[in-house]
């Protein structure tokens, strides 16, 4: 019988896998992903998802890479896009047939959660990377409490939420909220490792964040939350991370 319970609360400690706080992990994420393009002298990149804020859009910072495109389900949000950048309308669930091995990095922003197939997903990032390509990939992680209830009360209900949480938000057309299934989106545990392992993907790194700001309207309750997550950055607990950068390599 598989001990699920040791699985959900170690992680391999061979160096792969860090934590940090969640400002760090978000606001650096977009350099990190432009710094491992430029080491990996990367020809041809794929942002995920990207839909109407795609990062590959900025031509100053992204300029050396001479074929990006940003692929998305929605045509409706890449058409909001702006900056001159190649679109691709492309259901990432489904068996991807062109492109296949183009890619020397395929990434993406808060999009893992939205996937209903996990598998399926992570299996076409892998197909469409050359062979020593990178896929990365930014997303929040269960089984922290504001993504629980939003995975589970009804989507209509969580739209509610999120209007009180961030005014402003369900009216912004760029910033959107769609359903969340999180597929696929754990902290740095060794079965989630596995999971991306049978894929064919070889992990190089795991950056997990502990912390999130959703209750920030509920003052005592928020400085709880911080408290937790200073507490976590000393004491990690894989299971308990909030978000997540995950660092995958398509084998030579």
């Amino acid at each position: 019988m598989t001990n699920y319970g040791v699985n959900l609360l170690t992680a391999p400690a061979d160096g792969r896998v860090s934590y940090r706080d969640i400002e760090t992990l978000w606001k650096g994420y977009d350099e990190y992903v432009r710094e491992l393009a430029l080491r990996e002298d990367a020809q041809h990149v794929a942002e995920l998802g990207g839909g109407a804020n795609p990062v590959l859009a900025d031509n100053n910072r992204w300029g050396f890479a001479p074929h990006r495109i940003v692929i998305d389900i929605s045509a409706e949000e890449l058409a909001k896009a702006g900056g001159d950048v190649e679109t691709r309308v492309l259901d990432l669930c489904e068996p991807v047939r062109d492109g296949r091995e183009m890619y020397d990095v395929v990434f993406s922003k808060m999009l893992c959660e939205h996937v209903p197939d996990g598998r399926a997903f992570h299996q076409n990032c892998f197909d469409l990377l050359r062979p020593g390509g990178l896929a990365v990939h930014y997303f929040p992680t269960l089984y922290t409490l504001p993504f629980v209830l939003n995975r589970l009360i009804p989507e209509q209900a969580a739209r509610s939420l999120l209007r009180k949480i961030q005014p402003g938000r369900i009216d912004d057309p760029k910033h959107e909220k769609f359903p969340a299934y999180y597929r696929w989106t754990t902290g740095p545990t060794k079965r989630a490792i596995r999971r991306f392992e049978s894929v064919g993907f070889e992990l190089e790194q795991w950056h997990g964040a502990f912390g999130h700001h959703y209750y920030h309207l509920v003052k005592p309750l928020d400085a709880l939350e911080q408290a937790k997550s200073r507490f976590l950055l000393k004491h990690p607990v894989p299971a308990l991370t909030s978000f997540a950068v995950v660092t995958l390599r398509k084998p030579v």
